[in-house]
């Protein structure tokens, strides 16, 4: 039998690691692709990987996704496209 809870743990690891790196290393796409507020991308950018793994295994989603076509207000089709090719 599956184990949903295992499943989510390695997705929130995952999602969490790769929104670390962004964070650290393309602020602005961070923001756009996982959907951040400057809080949050500063603090994320900050997490050690003992803090990541701690998060990861809360048993719960510790990501939102925004609806796929919805582009932030006064951001351009084509720099909303820039951003997520990065």
């Amino acid at each position: 039998m599956i184990d949903n809870n295992d499943d989510l743990k390695a997705i929130n690891l995952q999602l969490l690691m790769l929104a670390r790196d962004c964070a650290r290393h393309n602020p602005m796409a961070a923001i756009f692709k996982f959907n951040l507020n400057q809080t949050e991308l500063e603090k994320i950018s900050t997490l050690s990987i003992d803090e990541i793994a701690n998060l990861a295994e809360c048993g719960r989603a510790v990501f939102r996704t925004p609806p796929v076509l919805q582009i932030p207000h006064g951001v351009s089709p084509s720099v909303a496209a820039a951003l997520l090719a990065t």
